[in-house]
């Protein structure tokens, strides 16, 4: 018999209390470590307590003080190994993991010779509105678990696992949490939607002058606004940012340049388009 699926503010507390006791194994995890790897204490200390608790088919602290266990999508076993494994890396590395994936295609784009100017900067374009919108897809999918109940991670959703009660509910379904989702959800859709807008009207200009400077006030590399522009040997303008970041050819002719042929412009004010 399947048991009662967890409400959502029981799988929110269970979140809560185990995003508090990885922070303060990550905290002690920094002491210990050298100033060069700081910022892998988080990562580091999510692995650890996810392994010893998750992974060893024992509830988390937070689960346990909540009253839910891990399922699979029958709502009558546990999730087996590879699931909760799987689960596991996509919640902590995921994010990161998919940055690269992006990074590479980008990279692969810029030296593909067989693409025309104007597909890579659709393929360009595109990849960069992707990494921008990680986090409102991450939003979205936390909105859809406060109103209708889920794990909180996408890993776990992933995965096919899910949360039921072992004890009866502290409390009933609250109905600010539903309202929260709903606020979570609108404002993450409405962010997608300027970001994808934004990423539309870049591919339009680009189009009508894909081998002309650029005279809007944005990059067409970072889509943001230039607050430093610098020219290239080929005459186009980027962000100081761009320029000597990522950028080994540009964006807009292909044409190769090393970092020190870029010029920083002083006393430059595009004008507007």
């Amino acid at each position: 018999m399947a048991l009662p699926r967890a409400q959502p503010a029981e799988v929110l507390r269970s979140w809560q209390k185990d995003d508090l006791y990885e922070k303060q194994l990550a905290e002690s995890l920094s002491r210990l470590l050298s100033a060069r790897n700081v910022s892998k204490a988080i990562p580091l200390s999510n692995l650890i307590y996810r392994s010893l608790t998750t992974l060893q088919d024992l509830q988390t602290l937070g689960e346990e003080y909540s009253g839910i266990v891990q399922v699979d999508e029958t709502y009558n076993k546990l999730p087996s190994h590879w699931s909760r494994l799987l689960s596991i890396l996509l919640s902590i590395f995921g994010e990161n993991i998919t940055r690269v994936i992006l990074q590479s295609a980008e990279k692969r784009v810029q030296q593909d010779p067989s693409l025309t100017v104007e597909a890579q900067n659709v393929f360009l374009i595109t990849f960069k509105t992707l990494s921008s919108i990680i986090p409102q897809i991450q939003s979205i999918h936390r909105g859809i678990a406060y109103i209708s109940g889920g794990p909180l991670q996408i890993g776990k959703t992933v995965a096919g696992i899910d949360y039921v009660h072992v004890r009866p509910a502290a409390a009933a379904y609250y109905a600010h949490l539903r309202l929260l989702g709903v606020v979570t959800l609108l404002h993450a859709l409405v962010s997608c939607g300027q970001s994808l807008y934004r990423a539309k009207a870049h591919m339009e200009q680009m189009r009508e002058v894909p081998n002309e400077v650029d005279s809007s006030k944005s990059c067409v590399a970072c889509l943001e606004e230039i607050i430093q522009p610098c020219v290239l040997p080929c005459g186009h303008i980027f962000c100081l940012q761009c320029s000597y970041g990522a950028l080994e050819t540009c964006a807009l002719c292909r044409s190769p340049f090393t970092k020190n042929c870029v010029v920083p412009l002083m006393n430059y004010f595009p004008e507007s388009s």
